[in-house]
């Protein structure tokens, strides 16, 4: 089963604008992360659209998931 929170986006330091990778669940866990090319520390917020988001995608590849597995048993 895909977990789509485990998916990796890009996103900019505050303090030194380089871009590092976070994961989405790390938004939607509000993480604090460690950019690693200056070393500050940023707080992520989520307004509740990524838990919402990745729990909503997370449910539909189930439902396409079953619906693959039940064309599996069809007899022709």
């Amino acid at each position: 089963m895909l977990n789509i929170g485990k998916e990796k986006v890009d996103f900019a330091c505050e303090s030194c604008g380089q871009t590092i990778e976070i994961r989405l669940e790390q938004a939607a866990n509000e993480e604090t992360i460690k950019c690693k090319y200056c070393g500050v520390n940023i707080h992520l917020k989520d307004n509740g659209s990524v838990q919402k988001s990745i729990r909503d995608i997370n449910k539909s590849f189930n439902e396409l998931e079953k619906s693959f597995k039940k064309l599996g048993n069809i007899k022709f």
